[in-house]
């Protein structure tokens, strides 16, 4: 009975709403009857959106503490099952508790089973598919299945883990302030529109134009539209925060990576000035005839087609390079855990069945180099050198001086290699984040254009309405 209350409570408001925005903008009964269907139908989506986005806060929430909580734990005693005990109790209730509670009964309960904790940790990792959860568990599994001291890949995970929450929580209140920034786009659009129905209660009271029935329409039109682009950004701000970086479509990153490896720099040469070939010849043409207004035009045209090669190589190398430093962080903390039971080769040849797709092609001849000159630093040096990527360079040097054994002590050296992928990877969700953000100004300029529209259709209504009225 009080739920139906609470919901009557948020219903009645949201009538009373439609009803003041049906009077203020003269709208007549169809009309009214419409937007009081599309008010009562958006209101179950604003509530359900609005749940979804408290559960995905919370969800994230509830993965921090756990990785957080179980790495110390696990610290103590190097054991899965005591670490999983001593997280349990830090949640009363919940999603989280229930899957720890879950994987701790497997444990327990199965018997001539093969992988039991692997299994046991899948349960989790399920139902929070979070790519730092399962860089935790690995650690743990390898550290019990093995032994050997952790405290290095722990700190370094906790590190992550800190910086992936910061950068997570700051991207969450950029939302948030650029959600309110829309929201009050809205409103003015809105408030804006009003402009009309009030000038002709006044002073254009004879045009009556608020009861032409394109007023009508085209009044209802914008407000439907921005009850949707209200609901379109409740469900874009609404997202899952576990899911971590955002990677552009694997297939076109594919076809840009081939076209700046591959790139025969003569033949789209000839390309680029056979293009321009054309207009080439119509700007000499307007230009002995004197036609400074097409030249004008054509000549632009004709630098843009004559070196369309380099803009588009360009082009294409950026976005690579941009997907390769989002990309090369997750691998390296990949083989960086793998390095605790493998030696450098098979880390990297076992990391090829989880990498990023940009980066496979890259891997592929690493490998295929490594097996045929293992002692060689030729195919370290060579990894990804087409598009001079320091960090890259830094990185792979020293996964070759770990390999040769070259260098200082290997406990040392994986520390290094941990700590500064660390921040890599915290830049790395910091570009994502700010790629994802780029979209967010498209919707915040969709209610200004769309509120100008319905300014130019009104006043159009009343100019017609009084050159209508001087006429007679």
């Amino acid at each position: 009975m009080g739920k139906r209350v609470r919901e009557w409570y948020v219903f009645l408001p949201v009538v009373f709403a439609g009803g003041i925005l049906s009077y203020l903008y003269r709208l007549k009964l169809l009309c009214v009857l419409i937007l009081g269907a599309a008010f009562a139908g958006a209101l179950p989506l604003w509530k359900r959106g609005r749940n979804l986005r408290l559960l995905q806060q919370r969800r994230f929430a509830d993965a921090n503490i756990y990785m957080e909580q179980v790495l110390y734990s696990f610290r103590k005693n190097h054991k899965i099952l005591s670490a999983l005990t001593d997280v349990e109790r830090l949640f009363p209730r919940g999603t989280m508790k229930s899957c720890i509670g879950d994987a701790l009964s497997y444990i327990r309960d199965t018997y001539g089973e093969g992988q039991v904790l692997e299994k046991a940790l899948n349960r989790i990792e399920r139902e929070y598919p979070a790519q730092r959860i399962s860089y935790v568990h690995r650690l743990m599994l390898r550290t019990e299945r093995i032994g050997g001291d952790c405290e290095a890949s722990v700190r370094i995970l906790l590190k992550d883990r800190d910086v992936w929450e910061k950068e997570t929580v700051s991207y969450q209140k950029r939302c948030q302030f650029q959600r309110r920034n829309i929201l009050s786009a809205i409103l003015l659009s809105c408030l804006l529109c009003l402009l009309t129905p009030v000038l002709c209660q006044g002073a254009l009271r004879d045009l009556g134009v608020t009861d032409s029935p394109v007023y009508q329409i085209g009044t209802l039109f914008m407000l439907l539209a921005s009850l949707m682009l209200y609901l379109l950004t409740e469900q874009y701000f609404t997202r899952d925060w576990l899911k971590g970086k955002s990677f552009g479509n694997a297939g076109s990153v594919l076809n840009q990576y081939e076209k700046v490896v591959h790139f025969d720099y003569k033949k789209e040469r000839k390309k680029s000035l056979y293009m321009a070939g054309i207009p080439v010849v119509s700007l000499i043409f307007f230009l002995a005839a004197g036609h400074w207004f097409c030249v004008a035009f054509l000549f632009p045209v004709c630098l843009l087609l004559a070196f369309q090669h380099r803009i588009g190589y360009s082009l294409a190398r950026k976005s690579v390079v941009h997907e390769i430093r989002k990309a090369f962080p997750d691998w390296l903390m990949e083989v960086s855990l793998l390095l605790q039971t493998e030696n450098v080769q098979n880390s990297i040849k076992k990391s090829m069945e989880s990498a990023p797709e940009i980066l496979k092609p890259e891997l592929i001849n690493l490998v295929e180099h490594l097996e045929a000159s293992p002692e060689s630093n030729v195919p370290f040096s060579r990894f990804m050198q087409e598009f001079s990527i320091p960090e890259i360079s830094s990185a792979m040097g020293m996964l070759y001086s770990l390999s040769d054994g070259s260098g200082s002590d290997a406990d040392v050296q994986m520390e290094e290699i941990l700590s500064r992928n660390a921040r890599w990877m915290g830049e790395a969700e910091a570009m994502s984040n700010q790629d994802k953000a780029a979209k967010m100004y498209m919707l915040f300029l969709i209610p200004a254009l769309l509120g100008a529209l319905k300014m130019v259709l009104d006043m159009t209504l009343i100019l017609f309405a009084f050159f209508s009225r001087v006429q007679v």
